[in-house]
C-alpha cells in the first residue's frame, strides 16, 4: 500500500498504444482515459491493478492475510475471453483519483446468453444467480456483456471540488465508452450497494433489474471474501444500455463543464424528470433467469424511482453522490 501511494501515472497517456476509447482533460485538473488492456504496457497494467488492491485493502473489502500469504503487490491479471477495459481518472500530479473496470466474459467466443456451458461472470458466481438467461431472446452473446467492477475513488483523497467530481467523470467515461462500443456492449451487470455502481447506471438512463435476497459468499481463500460480509451487502443487477444514452451523457457533461453551484442537483433533477417523462427506461425488459440459491425477488428498482417525486429523487441521488 505504501508502494502504490508513491507511484505516479503522469506519463500514462503517452504510453497508450493507439487511440484511447475515450479521453478527456477537464478544467478541474482531472484527466480521464479509457483503454483496452492490450493498449497499455504491462507495467502500467500491473500498476493499475495494484491501485485496485491498495484501495480495497484500505476499505476492508479485501483480506490482507490472503494478500500477504500470496505475496501480492497487485490483483491478478486475467486474460481470457473478452478483453478488460480500464477507466482511469488522474490528477494533474499523475495520481489515480478514480477507477473502474469493464470486465468481459471469459468465453473464448461469444456464446448465447442462455447457453448451459457459458462462463458465469464474477457477480453471478458470488451470488449464485443467472443474470443473463432472461435476455437470450434478444439474440445477443456473452461478448456483448460487461461487468462493472472496482468502481472506486482514491480512499486518501481530500474532500473538495475534485473529490466531488471524480464519480461524475467516471460516469461520463462509462457512458461515452458504451456509445463507442455500440452493438459490442448491450448489457452491463455487476453487484453493488444501492449507493455504489447501481446509482450510476440509473444516472445513465438504465433500468437495472436487481435481484433481492441473495446470500453472496466467497471461500476464505479468495481475496475479496470480506466484501460480502459487510453490514450492507451488494446486490446483483443487470441492465440494458438505453437507446437515449447519449442524451444522459450530454446532460452529465454539461453539468461538469458548467460547474455552477448546485450543478449536481440540477443534473440529477434533469435526469429524474426525463426518466419520469419516458415512463421509466427499458420497460419490457425480460425477467432474468432463476436463481441457483435462495428465492430472491426480482425488482425493477429504477422503475420505482421513476414514480417518486422530483424532490425526493434529487435529494436522494445527490446525497449518494
Amino acid at each position: 500500500m505504501r508502494l502504490h501511494e508513491r507511484l505516479s501515472y503522469s506519463r500514462l497517456l503517452d504510453a497508450v498504444v493507439g487511440a484511447p476509447l475515450y479521453h478527456r482533460d477537464d478544467a478541474d485538473g482531472l484527466v480521464t482515459v479509457v483503454v483496452r488492456e492490450s493498449q497499455l504496457p504491462e507495467r502500467y497494467v500491473r500498476g493499475i491493478m495494484g491501485f485496485r488492491l491498495a484501495q480495497f485493502l484500505r476499505m476492508g473489502w479485501m483480506d490482507p492475510g490472503v494478500a500477504y500469504r500470496r505475496g501480492l503487490y497487485c490483483e491478478e491479471v486475467v486474460r481470457a475471453g473478452a478483453e478488460t477495459i480500464h477507466i482511469v481518472t488522474l490528477t494533474g500530479a499523475g495520481r489515480i483519483a478514480g477507477y473502474l473496470a469493464l470486465v468481459g466474459s471469459r468465453d473464448v467466443v461469444g456464446l448465447p446468453l442462455d447457453a448451459g456451458w457459458r462462463s458465469w461472470f464474477p457477480a453471478e458466481s458470488a451470488h449464485g444467480v443467472d443474470l443473463l438467461g432472461g435476455f437470450a431472446g434478444l439474440g445477443w452473446t456473452t461478448h456483448q456483456v460487461y461487468e462493472i467492477k472496482r468502481f472506486v475513488r482514491d480512499y486518501s483523497m481530500v474532500r473538495g471540488v475534485q473529490w466531488d467530481r471524480v464519480p461524475w467523470h467516471l460516469l461520463l467515461a462509462l457512458g461515452r465508452t458504451g456509445l463507442v462500443l455500440g452493438e459490442r456492449a448491450r448489457l452491463v451487470m455487476g453487484d453493488s450497494r444501492e449507493n455504489g455502481a447501481l446509482r450510476h447506471v440509473r444516472l445513465m438512463g438504465c433500468e437495472p433489474v436487481v435481484v433481492e435476497g441473495t446470500r453472496p459468499c466467497l471461500p476464505r481463500t479468495e481475496l475479496m471474501w470480506p466484501s460480502y460480509e459487510q453490514r450492507v451487502v451488494a446486490k446483483p443487477f443487470v441492465a440494458r444500455i438505453p437507446a437515449d444514452l447519449e442524451w444522459y451523457m450530454d446532460v452529465v457533461e454539461a453539468g461538469l463543464v458548467g460547474g455552477e453551484p448546485g450543478w449536481q442537483r440540477v443534473v440529477v433533477g434533469r435526469i429524474g424528470a426525463h426518466r419520469r417523462g419516458a415512463g421509466g427506461v427499458g420497460a419490457g425488459s425480460p425477467v432474468v433467469g432463476s436463481p441457483v440459491v435462495g428465492s430472491p425477488v426480482l425488482a425493477r428498482s429504477a422503475g420505482r424511482s421513476a414514480g417518486r417525486s422530483a424532490g425526493r429523487f434529487v435529494a436522494r441521488e445527490t446525497e449518494r453522490l
